[in-house]
């Protein structure tokens, strides 16, 4: 089962797991797009579906997971792919926003595992995937709410590592750098601009995916040189935060901001 199937990362572990003989079961909020992922990964899995779901409403998940469990008996993979984003100073950003993206990108994946560890427990088997991003690893200039968004994500599956593994249940988390999809390419130009070269295609993450789910990796951080810059954040944090403090500075700009009225008497 993978969410937000519909277009970017998501149609095309889709179509790889498809074409490798796998059932696939996705979901996204857009039907129309779903109906044209479904076309084409039935060519490879007839007894594929798509699913109209909000990741963020917990109920529409609880529905979801429900039926995928009555029509094919159980799920042995999910994979928790639907993420938004945006590149915006933090105070000019809207709480609904922030609230937003922390639904999609997190609580839907809180929703989906919940929904669907009951019956893996039972079966004693599974597999989770997490798709986070090195956003989750490193602290980026007006992105503060993705970012959040993802540190969270990633903490919270390191945590349900070590509670499912005894149980025969596996985790992994994939942290790609920006991925060349319609998700990134809404914001290429804001600056910072990120780097051409630390860009990589939804064919490597799906690549990355599969072979972390056949050999058991708990982490997989993409392209190299995020690799070691992350490593570089976890051993070296005070450094690596002067060395980016002086990079993003000359991006920092003083927000126009509307301050409140005073009423008299206060």
């Amino acid at each position: 089962m993978i969410t937000g199937a519909s277009n970017g990362i998501g149609k095309q572990l889709a179509l790889d797991f498809a074409a490798r003989g796998a059932v696939v079961v996705g979901c996204g909020r857009s039907i129309a797009r779903l109906n044209e992922t479904l076309k084409e990964v039935r060519r490879a899995s007839p007894s594929a579906s798509m699913i109209g779901c909000d990741v963020g409403n917990a109920e529409q998940v609880q529905g979801m997971v429900a039926k995928v469990l009555a029509d094919y008996g159980k799920i042995d993979i999910l994979i928790n792919n639907a993420g938004i984003g945006m590149r915006r100073p933090f105070v000019e950003t809207s709480l609904e926003t922030v609230e937003a993206i922390t639904r999609t990108n997190y609580l839907g994946a809180i929703y989906c595992a919940h929904a669907v560890l009951p019956a893996m427990i039972a079966r004693g088997r599974g597999h989770i995937v997490n798709i986070s991003s090195v956003a989750g690893k490193i602290g980026t200039l007006n992105m503060a709410a993705y970012c959040g968004s993802k540190f969270a994500l990633n903490g919270w599956s390191e945590s349900l590592y070590h509670e499912l593994k005894p149980l025969g249940i596996r985790v992994s988390l994939i942290c790609p750098g920006p991925v060349e999809t319609d998700f990134n390419r809404d914001f290429r130009d804001t600056v910072p601009k990120s780097p051409s070269s630390l860009f990589v295609t939804p064919e490597v993450v799906c690549r990355e995916v599969i072979k972390a789910i056949e050999k058991n990796r708990f982490e997989v951080v993409m392209p190299r040189r995020l690799a070691l810059l992350s490593a570089f954040h976890r051993h070296m944090p005070r450094l690596f935060r002067l060395l980016a403090q002086r990079r993003f500075r000359a991006h920092v700009a003083r927000p126009e901001i509307s301050r409140p009225q005073k009423s008299d008497g206060n």
